[in-house]
């Protein structure tokens, strides 16, 4: 047992008394599938104290916009703590979500550049901004506040990354931060809620709420979203999900934020580079065993290289190395769990049922000894896929490829575009003018030109159509935790009533 989120988690990324902490949930590897932890299955009197204790800070100097240098030296102080932790954290993440350390590694630096770059841009965001007025009687500005008590609710794909593009910005803005992690991946995010009390985080301004389905209660930590004293609610997930959910928001009339699934496509033109195109293709599907909602599952290939490109990238693919996450040189590690690997093999099987070519993988489980037990499944390349099937229209969220060809650069963008999805489309060509003109048509959030799934701690990155709204990262993501007042005075006493009815 991994003794350090045991049970008696809760008291520690609570601060509630021992009585509330009977309750535990099992955690499962996915590597093996067995139990390795438990965490915390909050109850209804957690949250409701939780939220009290969230509204309590908000009531205090420390939300306020003079105290952002405070703020922000207790964010550095995250940043400093991650840092000297990141080895032990990128193991911990890989141990719960099951991703190699090299990718988890990589996830545990991008929290870090978040906190620390949410740190200085914060003192110069929450300054008010003079407006230039046409009547020189008056002067006005712009004052930006806290929005107030935020509930983040994250996914278990990116764990604590996840947690980190709402929980940094949030507390720079000066909200304080109910976070529900996903039950299947919440150890990395208890540990954020003990390093940020380790450096300044008052009570109540960072609070860690684990637990609720599949395995844990009912109405116990998945009542967050409903409570009524949330003044914003960000969440990261399905769309199906963040559909539900802004229906919540919207009879409370309260502001969401919402970074939903995605059904990316790559458009590769006749002229790109079959290697880089492949190297693209690999990172845009299988990373993270393909559970990226900003994935590019869809691959679109000029019909002049499509044999070129296709024989490359399954050569690559069947090299792919599946297997143990904490094996070294493993490349693609298991799924989050046995409901998820279910899922993607059944989605596969569907297509082999309608006849689609199954150019690698398929339904079946890995060939590979050793991984009995565990979540694993086949990085899978299908081709020619039906525009209407569901492998194409559908998100998998899973290491799963739909190709199809097309002959005209109207013909890609039209494929491409042709989706209810809008998160995130890759261009690759030599053409910088074609490509250009091209990411402008694309109908996504986030377009990469000759690269895919780039993103840094300055880049915006929200969705468009039912990939949801919002931003996260940049200084736009620092917005959505900011409440603005248009404050305006007289320069001279007296220009009231008389000025109009003199």
């Amino acid at each position: 047992m991994l003794r350090t989120v045991s049970h008696l988690g809760r008291v520690r990324a609570l601060g509630f008394s021992r009585a509330r902490a009977a309750s535990a949930i099992p955690v499962y590897s996915p590597r093996d599938g067995k139990v390795f932890t438990e965490i915390p299955d909050a109850t209804v009197a957690d949250v409701e104290a939780a939220v009290e204790a969230a509204a309590s800070v908000q009531a205090s100097g420390w939300s306020k916009a003079d105290a952002v240098d405070q703020r922000a030296e207790s964010l550095l102080g995250i940043a400093a703590a991650l840092t000297e932790r990141k080895d032990e954290l990128a193991e911990l993440e890989s141990q719960d979500c099951g991703k190699p350390v090299s990718e988890t590694a990589g996830d545990i630096q991008m929290c870090i550049d978040v906190f620390e770059y949410m740190a200085e841009l914060a003192p110069k965001m929450l300054k008010p901004s003079p407006i230039a007025l046409p009547d020189g009687d008056f002067r006005s500005s712009i004052v930006p506040a806290a929005a107030g008590v935020v509930g983040a609710i994250t996914p278990w794909n990116y764990p604590l990354m996840q947690a980190a593009a709402k929980v940094a910005p949030a507390l720079a803005a000066g909200c304080s931060v109910l976070l529900k992690p996903s039950p299947l991946a919440s150890l990395t995010c208890l540990k954020l809620g003990e390093i940020g009390r380790e450096n300044g985080l008052p009570e109540g301004a960072l609070t860690v709420i684990t637990g609720g389905p599949p395995d844990g209660k009912e109405g116990g930590a998945d009542c967050l979203t409903n409570h009524p004293r949330l003044d914003l609610l960000s969440f990261t997930g399905s769309s199906a999900a963040g559909s539900a959910l802004l229906h919540c928001s919207a009879n409370k009339l309260r502001r969401s934020s919402l970074e939903l699934g995605g059904k990316g496509a790559l458009l590769v033109f006749e002229d790109a580079s079959i290697d880089a195109a492949v190297d693209w293709a690999m990172v845009g599907i299988f990373s993270a065993a393909g559970q990226v909602c900003s994935a590019t599952s869809r691959l679109l290939v000029h019909e002049s290289i499509a044999t070129e490109l296709l024989k490359a990238l399954e050569e690559t693919t069947v090299a792919l190395r599946v297997g143990d996450p904490k094996a070294e040189g493993t490349q693609m590690g298991p799924v989050i769990s046995a409901t998820q690997r279910d899922r993607i093999a059944a989605a596969v099987r569907k297509a082999e049922g309608e006849g689609v070519e199954v150019l690698v993988g398929g339904s079946g489980p890995p060939d590979v000894p050793g991984l009995e037990g565990g979540y694993y499944v086949k990085p899978t390349i299908l081709n020619n896929v039906p525009v209407g099937s569901s492998a194409w229209c559908e998100e998998i969220f899973g290491p799963v490829l739909c190709v199809r060809t097309f002959k005209t650069e109207e013909e890609a963008v039209r494929l491409a575009n042709d989706s209810p999805y809008g998160l995130g489309h890759a261009v690759l060509s030599a053409d910088e003018a074609r490509a250009d003109r091209v990411a402008a048509q694309l109908d996504a959030g986030n377009v990469w030109v000759n690269c895919n799934q780039a993103l840094w701690a300055q880049t915006p990155f929200g969705g468009w159509k039912a990939s949801g709204f919002g931003f996260e990262y940049g200084e736009a993501g620092l917005h959505e935790y900011l409440r603005h007042k248009t404050v305006t005075s007289a320069r001279q006493p007296g220009y009231s009533w008389k000025a109009y009815h003199g």
